[in-house]
């Protein structure tokens, strides 16, 4: 027989009062922060767009358009994956078990 484990797949500690209001803070600076780092993402992508169709254009040029681009990209990426981590830890308290799996 297997045994069926109840609770969240991510490691998520049990926060108090104080740190959950802490983390929402973080949370809340982090969303901003994206959809300024999403904006910059749009910008680069327009750049690399240019670069790619445009001719006429400097290859010193068109290759920064291309690693700027990417930098943008992990950037966002990045935040995305640590506001997914936060909100997990919000979400994932005593009172929530909405995840199951099996136990190894």
């Amino acid at each position: 027989m297997m045994k069926v484990h109840s609770g969240s797949v991510f490691g998520i500690r049990e926060l108090t009062a104080e740190q959950r209001e802490q983390t929402r803070k973080e949370l809340e600076w982090l969303e901003n922060d994206l959809i300024r780092c999403r904006k910059r993402l749009a910008y680069w992508t327009l750049r690399k767009t240019q670069a790619e169709t445009i001719p006429g254009i400097p290859e010193e040029l068109r290759q920064s358009a291309f690693y700027f681009h990417e930098r943008a990209l992990k950037l966002v990426t990045s935040s995305e994956k640590l506001r997914a981590y936060l909100i997990a830890d919000l979400q994932d308290q005593p009172e929530h078990l909405p995840a199951y799996h099996y136990e190894h």
